[in-house]
């Protein structure tokens, strides 16, 4: 094995240094306006590391987008049951909430890649966020007992992560009017249970609403269509 260029117990150290410098210069900067000596420099690091570690700047890139924010779970161990799937959705996302300002830097830098695209927010939307979208579908309407998928399945499947994302994008109120909620490990435990609880409720108030609404189609259905004069 090819040993790094640098000392053997400093090497995950360097690698670390390389993703943290990395994500708070390409968070700030952007990918194309973000070199590959600057990373280096402020990781105080021999840019040959990069290479070691990453293959080039698109490699760290993808590092850095990636992995402080945890790698998604493996299609095939995804929860078959409802009430699973929606427990590990919800942790999924609350639990890096821990890191705490490295979550601000992590969502700079998704926005930025939404803003000026180079290939991994497409990734991202394609192969781990649509099909998510499409199981928990897929088990809500197991749950509500539907052939497929209206409208409001597919409202109700963006209302559930939706839960949590707003820690995320309205990290700043969160902050703002009860920091507690999610700034200890407490509060996030604490929290995260709730949003699952919460998101219970919405799949029970949308199963109760539709069996409310299914005598009122049936008795408008069977009734007598009105008469002229």
């Amino acid at each position: 094995m090819i040993s790094p260029p640098d000392a053997p117990h400093d090497a995950s150290d360097s690698r670390a240094r390389l993703l943290d410098a990395a994500l708070r210069l390409f968070a700030e900067h952007g990918f194309a306006k973000t070199s590959i000596r600057q990373i280096a420099e402020a990781a105080s690091v021999n840019t040959a590391l990069i290479s070691y570690y990453f293959g080039d700047k698109k490699g760290l890139y993808r590092a850095t987008f990636t992995e402080p924010m945890g790698s998604p779970m493996a299609v095939d161990a995804w929860p078959t049951t409802l009430d699973a799937f929606i427990e590990v959705l919800v942790r999924g996302f609350m639990q890096p909430l821990l890191q705490g300002a490295q979550v601000e830097l992590c969502m700079r830098l998704h926005f930025r890649e939404m803003l000026d695209p180079t290939g991994l927010w497409e990734h991202e939307l394609e192969c781990e966020i649509k099909p998510a979208h499409a199981a928990l579908v897929q088990l809500l309407c197991k749950e509500l007992g539907l052939a497929g998928p209206d409208e409001d399945v597919h409202r109700l499947a963006l209302a559930i992560p939706s839960l949590a994302l707003h820690y995320y994008v309205g990290r700043d109120v969160v902050q703002a009017v009860c920091p507690g909620l999610s700034d200890t490990a407490e509060g996030l435990a604490q929290t995260t249970s709730r949003l699952i609880d919460f998101a219970g409720s919405m799949v029970a108030g949308e199963r109760k609403r539709r069996r409310s609404a299914a005598p009122a189609t049936s008795r408008g259905a069977s009734s007598s269509p009105p008469t002229l004069g």
